[in-house]
């Protein structure tokens, strides 16, 4: 369902709950029109949103179609990286009528890249300036200062006024240090609406400073180093953790100011992948929310012996974990919610077949329960910014892409914001069901159907069986575009959630370890086994397609099940378990122990490694087999597909492979994607549809060109033009120039 003809659709219902909707000139979106790969690739329009304190505005970034002077003066104005394009910031007053316009703030030839409120009427924008446009003019002669064409810095806006002030001053942002993370603000010190408190690079330390908003000028609170990386404060605006990262030593440190005291004691030590891990589960850290006692935090752990992942106590000054907060009788939390300005617990999620949300609050819990039930069948409901008064929504699902949403407690007024991707509001996308399915062993798991729009229900389809990368990620119920992209080309696609999935407790993860071309292939054979008894799937036209460890997973389900796929799809996937693990320990030691873990010992059980890698059991699989990958891919090298493809080569066997160029490991540029899924689609057309749609282009048009520009691959894969294309409105992004440097070059296959 598009963004906003939800409420169109659903008017009568939410009416009757008692929500009041507010009416948007994007509303009653039909969605009729064929998916495309260009609406698919089309790079985010908004790149950060945010509620005001006081929850009557929300300001956010809109990308336009126009590369800002940074990207053309790197020669990167002919890459689709939504960091290379220019984006406007647009305030939104929730108080205002519906119908209103959201009012464009003037940030003259800054490039913004951030933004955050510490006030009602405040902004802090950062960004990206031009020298030149600044005063800061290339110097005449030869010198050792270096200078730089362009800079951080940060911009605070009185929006009221307009009044826009250079923090730290001008001169003084263009001295510092050019780097990634060059400030942010930490706490927006309320009890001194004049001040902020913000960490910044100065003299390649990241230290903490106390700003003056009216005049700039600062003063230095709180000296980091060259490896702190993050900072906290409490409620009243006093520093109380810091975070070290030492890539040299593969370290990160987490230091903690005991209550009381100036003095900083380092914690506890976790190893750098440790840490990434805690990043990714529990809302960027560790440290879950303060309390009222100042040696007591709340973590986000799974303590040794422990099922689940839940809220604990942590006793700073006995540093051990004490009584539990928080937990879900059946699932793994997944991330914690905080109050901005106190630092205090107000909600935790966690999944079971989507993410789920409790607030603490019995009013605020009552209200998003209730939004929840609204959205419930068709999307899933994400809380961004809370605030007394009023929540920030982000709501996705297989048929709503992605919009956000202000919701206001007092009148339970739900109102449209802004779509993620514009494109896909007009195209007609796929229903996806959960099911439940029991294997061989009696394990149940969550299996995620995408059905294809326009097919009778029920009826038996070709199909993609798309196992998910990790292995210990997971799928769950939302939008996912390569699903609804080869649903759209009337594919049903299964995702199951095999053992080793993460959210559903240790005993699940750990089933996985060491058997993953045996009992979690089975899982995912049992998945497909489960659709054909259904009805749901021509059993002669199956292929299975992954990414990651998905790759790897389909390569396994060519040699444990040889004769249940018609064609196996691996992008960048493990093939050789063994060389990837001595791989990993050259480049990423820290995370040898947890790759051991999962696959087994080469050392000690060389065999059972071995009998799961695909490039040593090439010798029992008999289907089609295409190898993707990305020369960019910094996460699973591309030699595993180059040993994979020398031992296809090498045994005669019917493969093809392409390297493309310029994609990391995650495809993240539109270009990227958009050459992976044309050529995944035209590999596994030829063996799931017995008669080939005439807009599809096949294998050999996509592949006999050498180099082939963005325009050509647009006319190459059926791309309509967004010029030609009112209802697209979105101008070549995937067909920005027709520059020489726009060429793609692809490896050649067998």
């Amino acid at each position: 369902m598009s963004a906003f003809s939800v409420f169109w659709r659903y008017g009568r219902q939410l009416l009757a709950a008692s929500f009041v909707i507010v009416a948007s000139g994007q509303a009653g979106a039909i969605q009729n029109r064929p998916l495309t790969i260009n609406d698919l690739a089309q790079p985010p329009s908004i790149r950060t949103i945010q509620m005001s304190p006081d929850g009557r505005q929300v300001a956010y970034l809109q990308r336009t179609n126009d590369f800002h002077a940074l990207a053309r003066a790197t020669g990167a104005a002919h890459r689709e990286d939504p960091d290379n394009l220019h984006h406007r910031l647009l305030l939104v007053d929730l108080s205002g009528p519906a119908e209103a316009p959201p009012r464009e703030i003037d940030l003259g030839t800054d490039i913004p890249v951030g933004v955050s409120w510490v006030g009602p009427d405040r902004l802090i924008v950062g960004a990206i300036a031009t020298s030149e446009d600044n005063g800061h003019m290339p110097p005449q002669r030869r010198s050792r200062v270096p200078y730089y064409r362009f800079y951080w810095r940060l911009v605070s806006i009185d929006i009221a006024t307009g009044q826009r002030d250079v923090l730290f001053g001008d001169d003084e942002a263009w001295d510092m240090r050019a780097a990634d993370n060059f400030a942010e603000v930490v706490h927006p010190l309320p009890g001194e609406p004049d001040h902020i408190l913000v960490a910044a690079h100065r003299n390649s330390n990241f230290d903490l400073w106390r700003l003056d908003l009216a005049t700039g000028e600062e003063e230095r609170v709180e000296r980091g180093g060259s490896n702190t990386v993050q900072w906290a404060a409490n409620e009243q605006g006093r520093a109380m953790f810091r975070l070290d990262v030492d890539v040299d030593d593969d370290r990160a440190r987490i230091y903690r100011r005991r209550s009381g005291s100036d003095r900083w004691s380092r914690d506890e030590t976790l190893s750098l992948d440790e840490f990434v891990d805690y990043i990714h589960r529990a809302n960027r850290s560790i440290w879950a929310a303060n309390t009222d006692d100042d040696n007591t935090v709340l973590v986000a752990v799974r303590p040794e012996g422990a099922e689940r992942r839940g809220v604990y106590e942590f006793d700073l000054e006995a540093d051990e974990i004490g009584e539990q907060v928080w937990e879900h009788p059946t699932y793994d939390l997944a991330t914690v919610l905080r109050d901005e300005l106190s630092d205090r617990m107000i909600a935790a999620t966690y999944l079971d077949d989507r993410v789920r949300t409790h607030f603490f609050d019995r009013r605020l819990n009552a209200h998003f329960q209730a939004l929840t039930a609204y959205f419930e069948a068709d999307a899933v409901v994400y809380p961004l910014d809370v605030t007394a008064n009023a929540l920030l929504l982000f709501v996705t699902g297989p048929q709503e892409p992605g919009s956000y949403y202000a919701y206001t407690l007092d009148t339970s007024e739900v109102r449209p914001l802004a779509a993620v991707n514009p494109a896909l509001l007009g195209t007609r996308l796929s229903r996806v069901t959960s099911e439940r399915v029991t294997t061989r062993d009696g394990l149940v798991i969550d299996v995620f159907v995408t059905h294809p729009a326009g097919t009778a229900p029920g009826a038996a389809l070709p199909t993609v069986v798309m196992p998910h990368g990790g292995p210990e990620s997971r799928d769950s119920f939302g939008f996912d575009p390569i699903a609804q992209y080869f649903a759209a080309e009337g594919w049903r696609v299964l995702q199951p959630n095999f053992r080793g999935s993460e959210g559903y407790g240790r005993s699940f993860a750990s089933a996985a370890h060491g058997e993953w071309s045996r009992a979690v292939q089975n899982d995912i054979t049992d998945t497909l086994d489960w659709a054909i008894n259904a009805g749901l799937t021509v059993r002669d036209r199956v292929c299975i397609a992954g990414f990651s460890y998905g790759g790897y997973a389909a390569l396994a389900g060519a040699f444990a099940t040889p004769d249940a796929y018609r064609c196996v799809v691996s992008v960048a996937g493990i093939t050789d378990p063994e060389a990837f693990i001595d791989w990993s320990r050259e480049n990423r030691p820290d995370a040898v122990e947890y790759w051991t873990r999962q696959i087994g010992d080469p050392v000690g059980d060389s065999d059972t490694v071995r009998a799961m890698s695909p490039v040593h059991q090439i010798d029992r699989m008999r289907s089609p087999i295409l190898l993707l990958h990305g020369n960019k891919d910094d996460v699973v090298p591309m030699s595993q597909t180059s040993m994979m493809s020398d031992a296809l080569e090498a045994a005669g066997y019917d493969y093809r492979v392409r390297i493309i160029r310029g994609a990391g490991h995650n495809f993240e540029t539109p270009l990227g994607l958009g050459r992976t899924l044309a050529l995944m689609e035209a590999f596994m057309g030829e063996y799931l549809d017995e008669v080939q749609p005439d807009d599809r282009d096949s294998w050999q048009t996509l592949t006999e060109a050498v180099r082939i520009n963005l325009p050509e691959f647009r006319r190459l894969t059926g791309m309509p033009d967004p010029d030609a294309d009112a209802s697209n409105g979105l101008r070549d992004l995937l067909g920005a120039t027709t520059s020489e440097t726009d060429e793609i070059v692809d490896d050649s296959e067998n």
